[in-house]
């Protein structure tokens, strides 16, 4: 007998073709999870499911932050996008762009400078890039290599900011020489700004960028850093750099909005004054900050004000996280006030605010850890990796400099522990549009020993 009435036959057959539906649905969106072809370890990790995402503010990508873990999906056996393409993050939904393919176009690791300088050129047309071997690189936002490393002037210290204008424009060192380079096809045509002749080599500090003003930077010439004028071509008092006591001396230099000097001392000990210090662009000391080193970067908050923020505040004054291991901000005025930015648990992180206008931060999170650990290549990393994984592990995060929204951008990916290098020290566009990395990606058979990539992500 037939059980079915006339009219539910068709209700019957809509269901049917409905719940077919659903299952294409969902095989297409597995399918389409990042990943490789042919894994043996199969699905294991991709079937975590993508993760509900608040609208962020702006319209900029990723997701609001949850305050959980979690684990990248596939992280052993993810397969990265050839250079040119890019991936969605199955968690964050952000697309991370592949800048460069280091085995096949350098023949060694190439990065970006480090996260206190802008990778991208003002005008976001161009990237900065270094080789493992300190020679410069620059490529399009597709990747393209424009100047070669072998067509690229030779270079005394790995740290070419871009220049503010023109925009295909940086300035660079070499002997005791400053010259600005010009970009014009694939070469490059240097000017030479000022001989300085005082001193036998000059440099721009490691981790510096340009001002703020676009006319500026801090310039060590032997046991000395002086603030120059690129406009008058004139250099100001010196500061002493030299060692404060036996083997110590500085480490990074970087510039304030207002064109002070902050300098880290590779040395600790409250005692000898040693960790970061302001000094005035007359090369008094303006602040003794901390009597211990952090990861750190300067810019203005919303209302103008200079700060610095600082990677976990290690003495000195109180870090203002509830778990004492947060990301703070601390102002450069007296009384100089902390308040916390993120509270990241302890983790390691660099710090990237080139951005001051729009007011986001770029924190990389990342593990400097001795293997066997979470972030070790196997067979080194503990079988039961995962469950070390900890809120904002292995990330690169967006934070408004206020506080008021904390974004989570992507995994990056990279197995740092065993190389430094690996470290992604993400770094922000001046406008905020895009966030630069560097990742080994956990791809360890590579046939290089040490191996990194670039990549970028469009944030808005």
């Amino acid at each position: 007998m037939d059980l079915l009435t006339k009219s539910a036959r068709p209700r019957l057959e809509r269901r049917r073709i409905q719940v077919l539906a659903a299952l294409l649905v969902w095989f297409l969106l597995v399918a389409a999870l990042p990943g490789c072809s042919g894994c043996s370890r199969g699905l294991s990790q991709a079937q975590v499911p993508v993760l509900p995402r608040a609208t962020p503010p702006g319209g900029l990508c990723g997701s609001s932050d949850d305050g959980l873990a979690h684990v990248p999906p596939r992280f052993n056996d993810f397969i990265p996008p050839p250079k040119g393409a890019s991936y969605a993050d199955p968690q964050y939904g952000c697309a991370v762009f592949r800048l460069t393919d280091s085995k096949e176009e350098f023949k060694l690791a190439v990065h970006h400078q480090y996260s206190t300088i802008s990778a991208v050129n003002p005008d976001d047309t161009l990237v900065m890039l270094l080789t493992e071997w300190g020679q410069g690189a620059v490529v399009d936002m597709a990747g393209n290599i424009v100047v070669a490393p072998r067509d690229f002037p030779g270079i005394n210290a790995g740290n070419v900011p871009w220049a503010s204008k023109p925009a295909h424009a940086f300035y660079y060192t070499n002997g005791n020489t400053l010259y600005r380079g010009t970009i014009s096809g694939h070469t490059v045509k240097s000017t030479v700004l000022q001989t300085l002749a005082a001193y036998p080599t000059v440099m721009i500090p490691d981790q510096e960028d340009l001002s703020e003003d676009g006319d500026h930077l801090w310039i060590v010439g032997g046991n000395q850093a002086f603030l120059y004028t690129i406009s008058a071509g004139a250099a100001g008092p010196n500061v002493d750099v030299g060692e404060k006591d036996a083997g110590c001396s500085w480490h990074k230099i970087q510039i304030t909005p207002s064109n002070r000097m902050l300098i880290t001392w590779s040395c600790n000990g409250a005692a000898n004054g040693h960790g970061q210090e302001i000094y005035n662009t007359d090369g008094t000391l303006y602040w003794h900050m901390f009597d211990n080193s952090v990861h750190t970067d300067v810019g203005r908050d919303l209302s103008g004000n200079e700060i610095a923020v600082v990677g976990r505040i290690p003495d000195t004054y109180k870090d203002a996280c509830p778990s004492r291991g947060g990301v703070d901000v601390i102002r450069l005025d007296p009384p100089h006030a902390v308040s916390c930015l993120v509270d990241v648990n302890g983790a390691p992180s660099h710090i990237s605010y080139r951005d001051s206008s729009q007011g986001w931060v770029a924190i990389s999170l990342f593990d400097q850890g001795s293997c066997p650990h979470y972030s070790c290549f196997a067979p080194r990393e503990p079988s039961d990796w995962q469950s070390a994984w900890r809120h904002f592990y292995e990330e690169v995060i967006l934070v408004k400099i206020d506080g008021s929204a904390v974004l989570r951008l992507a995994h990056h990916r990279s197995r740092s522990a065993e190389y430094y290098w690996a470290q992604s020290r993400a770094a922000i566009s001046r406008d905020g549009r895009y966030v630069v990395f560097d990742s080994n990606m956990d791809r360890e058979n590579t046939g290089l020993n040490n191996y990194t990539d670039v990549y970028m992500i469009k944030v808005r």
